[in-house]
This record gives C-alpha cells, structure tokens and sequence, in this order.
C-alpha cells in the first residue's frame, strides 16, 4: 500500500496538480478530476495559476537574490520599504500572520522549486524525520514543466548558490551587533576563503594591523593545512584595487580579456553538452523500462506471488537507478558551463577607485554585485579572485560601479536602497 501510494503521489506530480496550499505568488485554480467516476462526484484537482499581484514579486525576490547577493534579512529588509507594492505572506491561521516580510518567509520563497515551472513533490518529511526539508535528490520532479514558470531554472539555481556562499555571513555593513564585544567591522569578511580547506576566513585586529583568519578545528584540518593562516588586509586592498582599476574598469579591458580567452578553447563546452545529452537519454529509457515492467504486471491474468515480488524488485532498482540519474542530471545542469562574453565589460563604466577610500557600504554593495570570490593560496602566497558578469546582473554592476567611481552621487540611491524608514515615512527618492 505505501508503495502504491508513493507511485500514486508520483503520477500526481508528473500530472501537474499542486499538494497542499500554492506557493506565495500563485494561485489554485481548480481543474476537473482527471478520473472519470471521480469526475462525476463533482470532485476537482488544483494546477497552479500565476497571481498577477505576487507573482512580480517573487520574481523582484530572485533578482536581487541573485544579482545583489543579499541575505535574506536584508531581502525582507527592502520589501518591507513598500509593503503596498511588495505584499508579504499571510499564514494559513491568519492570526500568526505579522504583517511583514521576514527572514523565513523569504527563504520560504527563495528555495521554493516550484517557481521553475515544474511540480515537485517531497521536499519535507510530513509524516516522519519531525516535517524536516528532504535533501534535493529525494524531491520528485515532473518530467516536464506542468504550469507558468516565474523564474528560469538557471535564477533559480543562481539564487542557491548564493545560499551556499553566503551561509553564515551578514549582508549589512558596520560591526556585528550581535555580539556586544565587537569594536570594529571587517570589509572583506565573507569574501575571503581558505585553498586548502574551503572554509571562510573571519577578520581580527592584532597590534592595529587586520588580519583574515583560517584556524579550523584540528579533527577536519587537512593534513597539509598549518594550525592558523593569517593574511594581512592591506595587501589585500591594494590587489583588489588594482585588478578592479585594471581588469573591470580600465580602458584596455576588453582587449585584455579577449586575449586571455583566445588562448583557450570551448571543448569543455563540447564535452558538458554531450554528458547532459547522454544522462537525458539515459533517463528516458529508465522511465520507458519502469513502464514496460509495469505494463507486464497489469497484462498477467493470474499473477504468482513470486511474479509479482520479481517485478517489485525490478521496479525497485530501475527507481533507484532513475533516482541516481536524476541526481547526475541536476548536478550537470548545475554545472553548466557559460560561453565567454566579453561585451559585457562595455556595460560597466570606465574610471579609477581606491577601495582603501571606499565606504563600507558602497564597497560591499560593489563587491557583492560582482558576486566576488577570494581564495588564499597557502603555497604561492597568492589570492585568487574571481568575478561574475552576467546579463542578468549587468545592470546591478553598473549601478554600483557608478556609485563607487563618482562618490557621494549615488548616496541618495543607496540610502533608498539599504535604510529602513521609521513607520509612516516614505523613502527618500534620488534626485
């Protein structure tokens, strides 16, 4: 009976109808009941419909998630500037509903899948393990998209991998308040990751010098991995503004750049694409050998209790092997590699900055629209940074790079932007 239950909720996802109540930003619509006696009671399923209200918003959620990078306080933080225009969530039991946008609600809404277009089933354990969220390769997915989509797969999978780089990190700028000891800010915190283990690096101040720390705990440092590295701030800043000055701003930067690619192919391109044809194809015969196995179920007129243990066993390891594939799939689509583009460079101003001299606030807002990435390397001594232009998040660099390169003129923007209003004021608009 579970078994068939488990195969029923499948075909219930592969068909498109929605299990429980539609995600923040759709709407049930009511369809009639795909079985004909079922039908004839009057009984009706639920697809998900787009709301034209909320719908907007979620997609507004996924910009900023991923051209921004901001945390999901943060995120709660802008919409709850505009509530008429951002309506926030309301609670099944409406007396629990606050009235605003919160860190939970938006995470709710940022690691929702169904936004993609596609029906998925399974994300939490409702009826074991407490109602925790399952691990993604036991979610189940339909084959095809089953209802509008308000985000691509690629935002969507965009806005997890900020989840994964932000993971205890704060958006805001200016000391942690959250611990009363603390007397100064980082600006790199976040940003700076160690080579040889992965993990973050944290800021401290030692004999008025800042430092960024790896100190990991001795049962999960690599055997290579000293007891502490520590990397000084100021060298720190006088790379990044050199490679910004450079690679981003300069002149000559699309030259650069162009040379750089030219010395190098697009097999690896070649090579991605053919593996994600390969597993797709792999998949559609899984599911075709799943349905064979049960037709031959449903074709025999008499059917032995070992025939039909066989063909459970069967089904068994075809799901398993149609899970595990589904799981290399996600991986590979998650992997995707992206043809270079270096037009887009164009798009961003041209000019000098002095991070030294930067605001925190306007630094951070730069180096988090340029999704930057630092990582020491312990044996050459050398940080790598990376950066990420795309065409989706071209215009929030622009933006931040203009702030950053001509000053106090986008400190209106960026007060609009970051700051809370007390309750009954509005915003103050730029000029």
């Amino acid at each position: 009976m579970l078994e068939k239950a488990w195969g029923g909720f499948e075909v219930h996802t592969e068909q498109g109808f929605n299990v429980g109540r539609p995600p923040y930003g759709y709407l049930a619509d009511k369809v009639p009941h795909p079985v004909a006696a079922r039908r004839e009671q009057g009984a009706t399923k639920h697809v998900l419909a787009p709301d034209s209200v909320r719908g907007p918003v979620v997609q507004t959620i996924f910009e900023i998630r991923a051209s921004e990078r901001l945390g999901y306080q943060a995120i709660a933080d802008r919409l709850n500037c505009d509530l008429d225009r951002y309506p926030p969530p309301v609670a099944t039991a409406k007396h629990r509903s606050v009235g605003k946008w919160t860190y939970s609600s938006v995470r709710e809404v940022l690691t929702n899948p169904k936004y993609t277009g596609y029906m998925v089933w399974n994300r939490k354990a409702t009826t074991s393990a407490g109602g925790r969220n399952n691990p993604p390769e036991a979610w189940i997915w339909s084959s095809a998209p089953t209802h509008p989509a308000l985000v691509s797969i690629d935002t969507f999978t965009d806005a997890q991998k900020v989840a994964r780089d932000r993971e205890g990190s704060r958006s805001h700028p200016g000391p942690n308040t959250a611990h009363t000891d603390t007397r100064r800010t980082y600006a790199l915190r976040s940003y700076m990751t160690c080579g040889l283990c992965g993990r973050r690096m944290f800021g401290k101040e030692s004999r008025g010098r800042i430092y960024y720390i790896c100190r990991p705990a001795r049962a999960y440092r690599p055997e290579e991995h000293p007891a502490s590295i520590w990397v000084r701030e100021e060298p720190l800043m006088a790379g990044l503004t050199e490679f910004f000055n450079r690679e981003i701003f300069g002149l000559h930067r699309r030259e650069r750049l162009s040379t750089l690619l030219a010395r190098l192919d697009d097999s690896h391109l070649h090579e991605h694409r053919e593996r994600l044809v390969a597993v797709e194809r792999q998949i559609a015969e899984l599911k075709r050998r799943k349905e064979r196995v049960l037709d031959s179920l449903e074709a025999a007129d008499d059917p032995t209790p070992v025939f039909v243990n066989s063909i459970n066993e069967r089904t068994t390891r075809i799901g398993a092997d149609l899970e595990a594939k589904q799981t290399a799939l996600r991986e590979l689509r998650d992997a995707t590699p992206v043809a270079p583009c270096p037009e887009l460079l164009d798009q961003c101003p041209t000019g000098t900055v002095d991070f030294d001299l930067l605001p925190e606030p306007v630094l951070r807002r730069l180096l988090d629209a340029f999704a930057v990435q630092m990582c020491h390397d312990k044996q050459s001594n050398q940080v790598d940074v990376q950066v990420t232009i795309t065409p989706e998040t071209a215009d929030t660099q622009m933006r931040a790079a203009n702030v950053a390169i001509m000053g106090d003129d986008g400190a209106a923007d960026l007060a609009a932007m970051r700051v809370v209003p007390p309750t009954g004021f509005e915003p103050a608009l730029p000029p």
